[in-house]
C-alpha cells in the first residue's frame, strides 16, 4: 500500500472587502467574537496586519489590509481601496477541509474572492512508489547520474562530512517562476528549525509513522526505527491563470479544455492529489543519464506510479507585460490621480488628452499580443452561444450570424462549427 500524505501547505487568497460602512478591521473580528491579534505595522504593500484566533485559541487566519498604494481603483497593478490578503495559519491548511473552510469565512464576513495569491501543495513519505530511497535519488542527480527537466535553476543545501556530501535540500525555480519546487527532507527540519505537532498527527494518520510524539514505526524488515520522512512541495504563484486538461491518451496529449485556477480546483484530497501528479509529472520529471545523447532523448527515470488517469493538468500563466507597457500603465494610475486632486477645468481636460493616447497604445500593444488558449475558447464559446440563442429579428439574426463568423474567421482563420 502506497503511504502518502498529501496536503495544502500554504493558501493566501487576494480579496476586496464588501463595503458595508465601517471597515473589516481587527476591531471588526472582535465585535465578531474572535480573539486577534494585530502588528504593531503593517507591512510593505499593506498598513494593516493581524491575525485571527479560532475557538481553541490557536491560529486560524491572517488578514493583512488596507492598501498604502491605493488611489481610488484598481489600475494594473495598483490596489483597490477594498483590497485586502487573506491566509490561512499554516495549521489550519491542515485541516480536514481548508478551502471549504476559507470559502466559507469568506462568505460570511463580507470578503469577496478575486484570485488566488499563492497556494502550496505537498506530498510527505519515506519511499517512492518505485522503492527508491529519496536520499539515493538526490545523490545520484548531484552526481550528474539522473537529469531533471524543466527549471534550470536549482539551490542545494546539505551537510559536508569527511568522506561524503549529504544533501537534505533541493529547490528548483526562481523569484520570476510561475511555479517554485522544493524536495528536502522534512523529518529532520521538524527536529531542528521548528516542531510542528499537526504535521507530526497528519502523518500517523497516513500511516507513515506509529507515533506521533517519538515518529517511530514498527516493520517485520527493520523492526522500530525512525524512518527519513522526505517532502516533495510545488508552490504555485498568483501569476497562473488556468489549467490546461491534456489527455494523454489522445495523439500528441492534445489539450481538451482549460480549468480556472480557482480555490475549487482544491477542494478536496482527490482533487490535490490530481493536480499534485500533474505538477509532479511537469516540475519533478528526471531522465537517466545517456553520454551522447540529448537530455529529452533520455530515458525517464520513473519515480511515482500515480493512479491510472490519462488526464493530466498543465498550467498556463498569465502573459507578462513588456516594461513599455508596464511604464505606461504607472504613467495612467499618476495622471489619473494628478486629475483627480486638481480643481481647475483645463488641467482636467489635459489629463484626459494624455489618458485617451494612453489607452490607446495599450489597446495597439494588445493587439499584437498573441492570443492564449483560454482566450481563444472563452471568445469561440461566446460567439458560438449568440449564434446558437439569438433573439432578434431573422434579418438582424442573419447579419449577425455572418458578422460573428466573419470575425472568428478574422481572428483564428477559421469558422465555428
Amino acid at each position: 500500500m502506497k503511504q502518502r500524505c498529501i496536503n495544502i501547505d500554504w493558501l493566501e487568497v487576494y480579496c476586496l472587502e464588501d463595503y458595508i460602512g465601517y471597515p473589516h478591521d481587527a476591531a471588526f473580528f472582535r465585535r465578531c467574537n474572535f480573539h486577534v491579534e494585530e502588528r504593531e505595522y503593517g507591512t510593505p504593500v499593506y498598513h494593516e496586519m493581524f491575525v485571527i484566533y479560532g475557538h481553541d485559541n490557536e491560529p486560524l487566519i491572517e488578514i493583512r489590509r488596507r492598501p498604502k498604494s491605493a488611489i481610488g481603483q484598481q489600475v494594473h497593478g495598483v490596489l483597490d481601496p477594498m483590497a485586502c490578503h487573506v491566509r490561512l495559519s499554516n495549521r489550519t491548511c491542515y485541516f480536514a477541509e481548508p478551502v471549504k473552510l476559507l470559502q466559507q469565512f469568506l462568505e460570511q464576513y463580507g470578503l469577496h474572492y478575486q484570485r488566488i495569491s499563492r497556494i502550496d501543495i505537498c506530498m510527505d513519505f519515506e519511499l517512492f512508489d518505485t522503492k527508491d530511497k529519496p536520499a539515493e535519488v538526490v545523490r545520484r542527480y548531484m552526481q550528474g547520474k539522473y537529469l531533471k527537466i524543466y527549471q534550470a535553476n536549482v539551490t542545494a543545501h546539505g551537510t559536508d562530512e569527511w568522506n561524503n556530501r549529504c544533501w537534505n535540500s533541493l529547490s528548483w525555480g526562481n523569484k520570476k517562476s510561475m511555479v517554485g519546487t522544493k524536495f528536502y527532507l522534512k523529518s529532520l527540519e521538524l527536529k531542528q528549525v521548528k516542531d510542528k505537532p499537526y504535521i507530526r498527527q497528519a502523518w500517523r494518520a497516513a500511516g507513515l509513522v506509529d507515533d506521533e510524539f517519538t515518529l517511530e514505526k514498527h516493520s517485520e524488515e527493520y523492526g522500530v526505527y525512525q524512518p527519513d520522512i522526505w517532502r516533495l512541495e510545488f508552490s504555485i504563484k498568483s501569476g497562473t491563470r488556468s489549467w490546461f486538461v491534456v489527455d494523454k491518451g489522445l495523439p500528441k496529449c492534445k489539450v481538451k479544455q482549460s480549468v480556472r485556477n480557482t480555490l475549487d480546483v482544491y477542494d478536496s484530497k482527490p482533487k490535490l492529489m490530481d493536480m499534485f501528479f500533474s505538477l509532479a509529472d511537469h516540475y519533478f520529471h528526471f531522465k537517466k543519464f545517456e553520454e551522447g545523447k540529448r537530455k529529452d532523448l533520455c530515458e525517464d527515470k520513473q519515480l511515482f506510479y500515480p493512479k491510472e488517469q490519462a488526464v493530466f493538468y498543465k498550467l498556463e500563466n498569465v502573459a507578462s507585460r513588456s516594461e513599455p507597457s508596464a511604464v505606461l500603465s504607472r504613467l495612467k494610475a499618476r495622471i489619473m490621480a494628478y486629475r483627480e486632486s486638481s480643481h481647475k477645468p483645463e488641467v482636467y481636460k489635459a489629463c484626459n488628452v494624455l489618458l485617451q493616447d494612453i489607452e490607446f497604445q495599450q489597446r495597439t500593444a494588445s493587439l499584437t499580443m498573441p492570443w492564449n488558449p483560454t482566450e481563444v475558447t472563452a471568445i469561440r464559446l461566446l460567439i458560438a452561444k449568440r449564434i446558437k440563442n439569438h433573439d432578434q429579428p431573422l434579418t438582424e439574426d442573419i447579419a449577425t450570424v455572418t458578422a460573428l463568423l466573419d470575425l472568428e474567421d478574422g481572428l483564428f482563420g477559421e469558422k465555428v462549427k
